[in-house]
């Protein structure tokens, strides 16, 4: 369980009381000495923002950005990252859910759904291939409810087919069936998915000086039949590949060209005379 979610379980007013009676109870056991705590981690916090800002300690919110302007377009059978745009027909799943009750994670079914949802998602990363999983990425919404937010995870299936076969896997059953049975003690969770079915040509992906998020968290498996000198990997052997490339110039650098079917000669942006991209950043990751 993140700490992100825990946090979520109180609003901040509650966290600031609990964290105040918390600060009496020391003063009373430690006398001023309790202060010492409280100050030394604010003192700590300040320190360190100030020096991430001045580059002086290095930021970890930035570990794995690439800085650059980058698309998806995933590589062919021999690994190698020609042809159209959206090469590859795309499923994608969105699920979520919400716990509405006062006592959020203690709530009845609460911890069921938690058990059963990082089961899924587990069983996901060992069967990845089995069911054409590309990636998952999960995201919390913020700002509609003072806790509880809702979660969402967006998954990315090669096909129509996988997805169902997940679907009416015995553990997602498994899920599926405590769910029916509980239904009418369950009113106060709200779950729900969708699915979208993108054919090749019709779909594309643009990020700058982003972490591999969405379907930049993807990769495909292949077992090349040759050598890629380019990938560091002999025939025979099998590979994940990310579908990262640069964006800055072809037909990657507009939308219109990222979806091929449009049939762009991805020129749209010459006409404004500016392009900051040029000779913008590095491109590390393929």
């Amino acid at each position: 369980m993140s700490p992100l979610f825990i946090r979520d379980q109180l609003t901040v007013s509650s966290w600031l009381a609990l964290g105040g009676c918390l600060q009496c109870l020391l003063f009373l056991v430690g006398g001023r000495i309790a202060f010492v705590p409280a100050f030394s981690l604010l003192f700590y916090r300040i320190v360190d923002a100030a020096l991430m800002t001045k580059g002086w300690r290095s930021n970890p919110a930035m570990e794995d950005v690439i800085f650059n302007k980058f698309a998806i377009h995933y590589p062919d059978a021999e690994g190698k990252y020609g042809g159209k745009p959206a090469n590859k027909d795309l499923v994608v799943f969105h699920i979520g859910a919400r716990n509405n009750h006062p006592l959020g994670m203690f709530a009845p079914g609460g911890k069921e759904l938690g058990d059963f949802f990082d089961g899924l998602v587990k069983d996901c990363e060992k069967r990845a291939e089995e069911y054409g999983i590309l990636g998952v990425t999960s995201y919390m919404t913020a700002g509609e409810t003072a806790t509880n937010s809702e979660t969402m995870t967006v998954m990315f299936f090669e096909n129509v087919e996988g997805l169902h076969k997940f679907a009416h896997d015995p553990l997602h059953r498994e899920a599926w069936n405590w769910w029916n049975k509980n239904l009418d003690k369950l009113k106060h969770i709200s779950i729900w998915h969708e699915v979208f079915r993108c054919p090749a040509g019709n779909w594309e992906g643009i990020y700058v000086n982003s972490h591999p998020r969405g379907l930049g968290a993807t990769t495909v498996p292949l077992t090349l039949e040759k050598d890629n000198e380019a990938l560091g990997v002999k025939a025979g052997e099998k590979v994940h590949c990310y579908p990262i490339v640069d964006a800055r110039r072809g037909p990657l650098k507009t939308s219109a060209g990222r979806i091929s079917s449009i049939g762009s000669d991805a020129k749209e942006h010459e006409k404004y005379n500016d392009d900051p991209y040029e000779n913008y950043g590095t491109l590390s990751a393929v």
